[in-house]
C-alpha cells in the first residue's frame, strides 16, 4: 500500500474544512455563469434565494462536468471551448440553463477567504454522508475492535481509511517460507457525487505490503448518496442511519469466518491460470496506460509480447503491487487494489476475456 497521511493530522484537516464547506439548495433559474480570469468560468448564484448578494464560485473540472450533465449537454464540447473562447462556453451554459426544465439543485461549495469553489452541483435528493462525521467514528470503532490503521487519506472531497486485524491471518506460503495474509477493512467515501459510501473487506499481504479489496461480498456495506428531497441543507439528517450501519459493519467484519471464506478463494487462485493474451485484453478493457501494462508484465518477470500463462494469484499481486507506487494518485491506487480483487474473486472478470 501507498504511504498514507498521519491519522491525527488528517482528522484535524477534516475538522478544519467543515467550517468552510457550505451547501445551497437553489433553483436552476438562480444560476448563471460568467467569464473569469482563471481556467474555468465562474458560477453565480443569484442572491434572493441564498444571500442578499450574488455568490461567485469558481468551477472545478468536476463541478463543470456535473452541471453539463444536469443540462444534458456534452462536457467535452464545453471544455474544448474553454482554451479558445471562455465566452463561447459561457454563452452555451447560460443558454441551456435558461432552456432546461426548472428544478432545485444542491450546490456544494468551499469558501475560505478568497478561495470560493463550486465543489459539485447535485440534485436536491443528494443524501449527505460527509467525511467529518465518518472519519472519527470509523477510526474509533476500528480501534475498539482491534483493527490497526494501515492507511488513511483525505483530499477535501474523498476519504479512504484502511486497517487490518493482526490476529486474523492465513498462510499461503510453503512449509519453508511463510506468506501471511491478514484480514482487514477498507472504508471510502466521496462528498461530491463521485461514488458511494462503502465499507468493504480487505486483504493485506505482509511480504510485499500489497492490499486488495474484496468486491461484492457478504461483508460489504454500501450507502448511496440518494435520499429524500432536501429543502434546507442544514436540516438534512438522512445520513445518520448510514453511520450506525457503518459501525455495525465494522464490528461484523472482525468475524473470522468472513476471512476464512475469502482466504479459501484467495488460496485457490494459485491453481487458476490466465494467459498473456487475456492480460493484454484486461489492460485494454480497463484503459490501463502502456506504462501500467508494462508494470504488470515486469512484476511477472515478463515483457509485453511474451506468450505465457500465469496463475491468478501472481497476476493479482502484480496488479495490486502497482498501487504501492507513492507517485500514483490515491484514486488510481485504489483502482488497482479493486482490480486485483476482481481478478481473485470475480471469475467472470477473466472468463469474459477468453
Amino acid at each position: 500500500m501507498k504511504k498514507g497521511q498521519d491519522v491525527k493530522q488528517m482528522l484535524q484537516r477534516i475538522n478544519d474544512d467543515v467550517k468552510y464547506k457550505k451547501d445551497y439548495i437553489v433553483p436552476l433559474s438562480s444560476l448563471y455563469t460568467e467569464i473569469s480570469k482563471g481556467s474555468y468560468p465562474e458560477l453565480i448564484i443569484q442572491g434572493e434565494d441564498v444571500t442578499r448578494e450574488n455568490k461567485e464560485l469558481s468551477f472545478t473540472d468536476h463541478s463543470l462536468s456535473l452541471l453539463c450533465g444536469k443540462l444534458d449537454i456534452g462536457s467535452r464540447y464545453i471544455k474544448k471551448c474553454l482554451p479558445i473562447s471562455q465566452q463561447l462556453a459561457v454563452q452555451n451554459l447560460n443558454f441551456w440553463i435558461d432552456h432546461t426544465k426548472e428544478r432545485n439543485y444542491m450546490v456544494r461549495a468551499y469558501e475560505k477567504g478568497d478561495t470560493k469553489i463550486a465543489r459539485a452541483i447535485l440534485t436536491d435528493r443528494y443524501k449527505r454522508i460527509d467525511n467529518d462525521v465518518i472519519a472519527t467514528k470509523a477510526i474509533n470503532r476500528m480501534l475498539d475492535v482491534g483493527c490497526e490503521i494501515k492507511h488513511a487519506d483525505y483530499d477535501g472531497d474523498n476519504l479512504s481509511i484502511t486497517g487490518v486485524f493482526p490476529e486474523i491471518e492465513g498462510n499461503v506460503g510453503t512449509p519453508q517460507v511463510d506468506d501471511i495474509i491478514q484480514a482487514g477493512i477498507t472504508i471510502t467515501n466521496n462528498e461530491v457525487g463521485g461514488g458511494s459510501f462503502k465499507v468493504l473487506p480487505f486483504l493485506y499481504r505482509l511480504v510485499c505490503t500489497n492490499g486488495m479489496v474484496a468486491p461484492s461480498y457478504v461483508g460489504t456495506f454500501l450507502a448511496k448518496h440518494v435520499g429524500k428531497k432536501v429543502l434546507h441543507a442544514d436540516d438534512d439528517t438522512q445520513g445518520e442511519e448510514s453511520l450506525e450501519k457503518m459501525l455495525d459493519k465494522i464490528t461484523a467484519l472482525k468475524d473470522p469466518q468472513i476471512f476464512e471464506d475469502l482466504f479459501g478463494v484467495f488460496k485457490a487462485s494459485k491453481f487458476k491460470k490466465t494467459s498473456s493474451d487475456q492480460i493484454v485484453k484486461l489492460a485494454k478493457q480497463h484503459s490501463l496506460t502502456d506504462d501500467e501494462r508494462a508494470g504488470i508484465f515486469t512484476r511477472l518477470d515478463k515483457v509485453y509480447g511474451d506468450t505465457f500463462t500465469v496463475d491468478n494469484f501472481s497476476l493479482a499481486n502484480a496488479v495490486t503491487n502497482l498501487a504501492n507506487d507513492d507517485e500514483m494518485s490515491e484514486s488510481r491506487a485504489r483502482f488497482f487494489q479493486e482490480l486485483g480483487g476482481h481478478i481473485i474473486f470475480n471469475a467472470s472478470t477473466l472468463h469474459a476475456l477468453r
